[in-house]
């Protein structure tokens, strides 16, 4: 799948300026590091700063990790805009619990508060700094994660099924501590596309 003209690039790209409690911004906002990692394992939640649509990619590196936790990254997608947490709830990590969301933890695949299927060839607990993971949605809404540029297999294939907008997060959990935004782009729906979605009833804001 190649990008076009009107793809918003990596340079472009940062985390959200909403993310948890732990969580320092740094490098223009395309690293994100969870303080106090030896004390605290959680509250290290990011956000893509702009939602993904059409053709997206968003791949982070590890940058550091720490010893003395269990779990790792958490990394996936969300139906809910980082906007509606600026004055209120942040939660702490990512888990079953967590509605609206596809949640890729250790070798298990969330799907909102329904489903837990074995995903993955790797465990995101033997992550390596230098490591990559990352996640793909084509065009037709078919969700992939990512490790080292290598797919892990369809994880969804409906995240642009809804009129909500899709946004990708990074969970810096236990072990996990900073990462940084190593590939990311957005090749958006055309105007022709939007039109024939609301057709269909649906809406894309």
């Amino acid at each position: 799948m190649n990008s076009q003209d009107s793809t918003t690039p990596n340079s472009q790209f940062t985390f959200h300026r909403i993310h948890g409690s732990r969580i320092r911004l740094s490098n223009s906002s395309k690293t994100a590091t969870r303080l106090e990692a030896a004390k605290f394992y959680d509250n290290g939640v990011v956000y893509s700063a702009l939602p993904l649509s059409g053709h997206a990619k968003f791949v982070v590196q590890a940058q550091e990790l720490a010893v003395g936790w269990s779990g790792s990254f958490k990394i996936g997608v969300i139906l809910i805009s980082p906007e509606v947490f600026k004055d209120g709830f942040q939660p702490p990590r990512y888990s079953p619990a967590m509605p609206h969301s596809w949640v890729w933890s250790s070798l298990s695949l969330h799907v909102g508060q329904d489903l837990k299927i074995s995903y993955g060839s790797v465990n995101l607990e033997d992550l390596r700094k230098g490591d990559k993971l990352g996640m793909e949605i084509s065009r037709e809404g078919t969700l992939q994660f990512l490790v080292n540029d290598r797919s892990q297999g369809a994880a969804a294939t409906n995240v642009y099924s809804t009129d909500k907008l899709v946004y990708g997060f990074v969970d810096h959990y236990g072990q996990a501590v900073t990462s940084t935004i190593a590939e990311a782009f957005v090749n958006p729906f055309s105007l022709q596309h939007l039109c024939k979605r609301k057709d269909l009833n649906w809406t894309y804001e």
